[in-house]
């Protein structure tokens, strides 16, 4: 993509799409522990977050899998994204 529309506000329905979540809620929790950042524009009522960070969170869990980074877990299932 080009690096104009990668500074793009999208919902967090379309982020869920992108990071392969299969409900929004997924995305919501994120912006809480603050692995991404929510935007609240003016006139509109839903949150919404920048294209480019969801791309580079993508980015960074592929090149972790890449690595073979672990990280240490507590109980319960993994988090696809951290």
């Amino acid at each position: 993509m080009e690096e104009q529309n990668l500074d793009r506000f999208i919902k967090i329905t379309e982020a869920a799409e992108i990071l392969g979540f299969a409900h929004y809620r997924s995305v919501n929790q994120m912006i809480e522990r603050g692995a991404l950042t929510g935007y609240r524009l003016p006139h509109v009522i839903r949150r919404r977050v920048l294209l480019s960070e969801v791309f580079a969170l993508k980015e960074k869990a592929e090149n972790m899998r890449l690595c073979g980074t672990v990280v240490s877990r507590g109980r319960g299932r993994p988090r696809k994204y951290e």
